[in-house]
C-alpha cells in the first residue's frame, strides 16, 4: 500500500488489496492528511475483516470469501467440506456469476423449487438456504451486501424421523452373535456402538485413557472425521455409562487389539486411525448381511441404543444425557415414536380407574 499525489488530477490517493487479494485504489482526497486518515481506517478495517469489497462481487466470490475468512476458522472440518460442496455443486451452477445485490427473493424461491423437483428433502434444502444466508450475513457485516434476500423466506416444513431405523432386541442379538464369530476384530467396536450410542467418529478417536474402569465411565472428548481429529459434534465433552458386560468385552479386546502408539481403542492393523469408509464397507455392511438384517446406516446403531434404553424403562432425561443432546426436546422428537408399545400402555393407564368397583354409600345429611 502507498499514499501518493496524482499528478494529473492534483489529488491524493492510495492503493490497497481488498479481502479477495485484489488491488484497489481510493482516489480524490484533497490533502495528504485526509488520505492518510482514510488509509489508516482502511488498514483497521482490513485487520478486522470488515473492509468493504467491490460492490460488483458475485455470489461465487462472496461464497469463497466466506469459506476462506470465516468457515475455515470457525467451522469443523467436516462442516467446511460440506459447505465447499454446497457452493461448488449447487449455488454456483444455479446463480452463476450474478452480483450478490442482484439476487432477489423470487430467484431464491426458484432455486428452492428446482431442488424440490430434484426430490431433495426439505431438511436438506433448508441446509442449502441456511448456508446461503450465512454468506449474505457475512457480506453485510463486511459492507459488501446491502440486504439478505433469504431473510423473509420461511424454512420448508421438515418431516422428522423419516430415516430413523432402530434394530429390535432380536436383531441386536443376531447381529452380535454372528459378528463375534465371523468378524471378531470388529465385534468390540460394534458392541461399544450398540451399548453407548457413540458416534462413528467418536469411536474411531476413542483412546484407552478415556475409559475409567473404576467408575464405569467413558469420556467422549474426541472425534475423528475426514482424516482429522477434533472435538465431539456438540463441542462439549460427555461421560457415557459403561455396563459391566461392555467393560468385560473391552478388557478382553485390550489384550487382543493391535498395538497403537496413539493409544487407540479401535485402531487399524497398523495401530493408526481406521478409515471410516473401510470399516463400513469391509465390516459393518458384511456383518449385517451375515446376520440377515436389511441394510442400515451405522448411525442407526445410535438410534438403536436410545430406543432399547427407552423400551426398557430408562427416563428420557437419562437418554438425553447419554447421547449428549443439547435439549430433551430433541431427544423426544427423535425417539418417542419408536415406542408404540409404550404409547399403547400410556393410553390405557386410566382404564383401571373406571374398572374399579366403587361401593355406593348411603346419603347422609349434615348434622345427622
Amino acid at each position: 500500500m502507498s499514499i501518493r499525489k496524482n499528478k494529473k488530477t492534483n489529488k491524493w490517493e492510495f492503493d490497497y488489496k481488498d479481502l479477495r487479494g485484489k488491488r484497489q485504489i481510493k482516489k480524490g482526497f484533497k490533502t495528504k492528511a485526509e488520505a492518510e486518515r482514510a488509509y489508516n481506517k482502511m488498514i483497521e478495517d482490513l485487520n478486522k475483516g470488515l473492509n468493504p469489497v467491490n460492490a460488483k462481487i458475485t455470489l461465487k466470490e462472496a461464497g469463497e470469501l466466506y469459506l476462506r475468512l470465516h468457515a475455515s476458522a470457525n467451522c469443523k472440518p467436516s462442516t467446511y467440506k460440506t459447505y465447499c460442496g454446497y457452493l461448488a455443486n449447487l449455488l454456483i451452477p444455479f446463480f452463476g456469476n450474478l452480483n450478490i445485490n442482484e439476487i432477489s427473493p423470487i430467484l431464491v424461491k426458484e432455486f428452492i423449487k428446482q431442488m424440490q423437483e430434484k426430490e431433495r428433502k426439505n431438511s436438506t434444502i433448508n441446509k442449502y438456504i441456511k448456508f446461503m444466508s450465512a454468506i449474505y450475513n457475512f457480506m453485510i457485516d463486511s459492507d459488501a451486501a446491502t440486504r439478505n434476500p433469504i431473510a423473509r423466506i420461511k424454512p420448508l416444513k421438515e418431516v422428522k424421523n423419516d430415516k430413523i431405523r432402530a434394530l429390535s432386541t432380536q436383531e441386536v442379538q443376531a447381529l452380535l452373535s454372528k459378528t463375534k464369530i465371523v468378524y471378531p476384530d470388529f465385534y468390540p467396536l460394534l458392541f461399544t456402538a450398540l451399548f453407548t450410542g457413540m458416534r462413528r467418529g467418536e469411536l474411531l478417536a476413542l483412546t484407552w485413557d478415556s475409559i475409567n474402569w473404576v467408575k464405569g465411565k467413558i469420556t467422549v472428548d474426541k472425534n475423528y472425521v475426514n482424516g482429522r481429529l477434533g472435538t465431539p459434534k456438540s463441542s462439549k465433552n460427555r461421560y457415557v455409562d459403561m455396563s459391566d458386560e461392555l467393560a468385560r468385552v473391552l478388557k478382553e479386546w485390550r489384550l487382543a487389539c493391535p498395538h497403537s502408539e496413539l493409544n487407540l481403542v479401535f485402531p487399524n492393523s497398523e495401530g493408526k486411525y481406521q478409515s471410516a469408509d473401510n470399516m463400513i464397507k469391509r465390516r459393518f455392511i458384511p456383518s449385517l448381511s451375515r446376520a440377515g438384517i436389511d441394510s442400515i446406516r451405522f448411525h442407526d446403531l445410535r438410534h438403536t441404543y436410545a430406543s432399547l434404553l427407552l423400551a426398557n424403562g430408562a427416563p428420557m432425561k437419562y437418554v438425553q444425557y447419554q447421547l449428549g443432546h443439547s435439549s430433551i426436546t430433541m431427544t423426544m422428537d427423535l425417539y418417542t415414536h419408536l415406542l408404540p408399545e409404550v404409547n399403547d400402555k400410556c393410553v390405557n393407564l386410566l382404564n383401571s380407574i373406571v374398572n374399579q368397583t366403587i361401593e355406593p354409600q348411603e346419603n347422609r345429611k349434615f348434622g345427622t
